[in-house]
């Protein structure tokens, strides 16, 4: 494996930079026969497959994408592989948790553990698009494809809600360890129809994504302090019990921490803590 998740530097048009946090690729230099978990990280993606599609299996079911240009939600309390059997070829943009409401007219629920293809979340015609990037010559050229997409999108984009990106400012300054009460404090608005909006928009419950934001930010940290035991960080992201911490991961990851870094795939770890900003 090349490249499972790197972080490619290119800039973000100013007036997508409340839509997309990042720019990510994955790449192989051979045939790649293997199947992957995706967990939880926060952030969807618009992901463009260039080499090879990969399938998707979702609780066992054996999903076969339809498109090279596809929108990938929030993953919650479900069990996801990509299954390659063919060269990895991949870049995606990082997008903000709101994005798809905002960009796509899209509830959370609606994306929640699921890729769909682009032609199912957009007004705009796709065709020349999919055309224009089975053309591209490179990868910044396939960025700036994907980032006037959005940027279609961006003419008619849906009012933001000044208390909901409020509530994640707070939490991704936070790295999520921030409770519902001082989230509640902050926005000043009442806790049934915070949490009833919130997981409506987002896809998953406001403690849950607090949870995700968490851990995500160990994984980023674990990049930036690869010699640091994972017990260590997770100290410095507000686990004071281990015990807690370990939970926590089982639920999310869905083994423990010590077998997730020696397993198989410990190398998805670059892709966790993507939308951190820390590394």
């Amino acid at each position: 494996m090349k490249n499972f998740a790197k972080k490619l530097d290119f800039d973000i048009p100013r007036e997508l930079q409340p839509y997309v946090v990042g720019v990510i690729l994955g790449e192989s230099d051979s045939i790649v026969n293997a199947s992957y978990p995706v967990h939880p990280t926060g952030f969807p993606l618009l992901i463009n497959s260039f080499m090879d599609l990969p399938l998707l299996r979702i609780d066992g079911q054996l999903h076969c994408p339809q498109s090279r240009l596809n929108v990938a939600g929030q993953v919650f309390n479900a069990n996801i592989e990509l299954e390659f059997n063919g060269k990895l070829g991949q870049i995606g943009l990082v997008l903000y948790p709101t994005a798809p409401y905002y960009l796509f007219h899209k509830k959370g629920d609606y994306l929640l553990n699921k890729i769909i293809s682009i032609d199912e979340v957009t007004p705009l015609n796709t065709d020349d698009l999919l055309g224009n990037l089975s053309h591209c010559s490179s990868l910044k050229d396939r960025a700036d494809l994907l980032m006037g997409i959005l940027c279609g999108l961006n003419n008619n984009r849906l009012s933001p809600i000044s208390w909901l990106d409020a509530s994640l400012s707070e939490i991704f300054s936070r790295h999520g360890i921030v409770s519902q009460t001082e989230l509640l404090d902050k926005i000043r608005l009442g806790s049934r129809h915070f949490r009833r909006k919130f997981k409506e928009i987002i896809g998953v419950s406001p403690k849950y994504y607090c949870k995700v934001i968490q851990l995500n930010t160990i994984f980023e940290l674990l990049k930036i302090r690869e010699s640091e035991k994972l017990h260590h960080l997770a100290l410095d992201c507000g686990y004071y019990d281990q015990s807690h911490f370990i939970n926590d991961f089982n639920r999310l990851i869905g083994e423990s921490p010590e077998k997730f870094l020696n397993g198989e795939h410990a190398f998805v770890k670059t892709y966790l803590g993507q939308g951190m900003g820390l590394a």
